[in-house]
C-alpha cells in the first residue's frame, strides 16, 4: 500500500512564498532529491524529511496524510 502525501500542502507553501525549491529544501535541511521523492508520492525517503517540511510550514504532521 502506497501512503498518500498531500503534496498541494508543500506546492501551495512553497508557491505562496516566492520560494524555490532548492531554497525550500535549505530552510526544512533536507536534499532536492527527497524533495523530489515526496512530491512524486515515492516511498523511499526518511520519515524526518516529512517532520521537518511540517515543522517549517507550521502543520501536524497528520495533516500530510489523506
Amino acid at each position: 500500500m502506497k501512503t498518500k502525501i498531500k503534496i498541494k500542502l508543500i506546492e501551495n507553501y512553497i508557491k505562496e512564498n516566492r520560494l524555490s525549491k532548492n531554497k525550500f529544501c535549505k530552510i526544512c535541511k533536507i536534499s532536492l532529491s527527497t524533495l523530489n521523492k515526496i512530491l512524486a508520492n515515492k516511498n523511499n525517503f526518511k520519515l524526518i524529511a516529512l517532520f521537518r517540511i511540517a515543522k517549517v510550514i507550521k502543520i501536524e504532521i497528520y495533516q500530510m496524510f489523506y
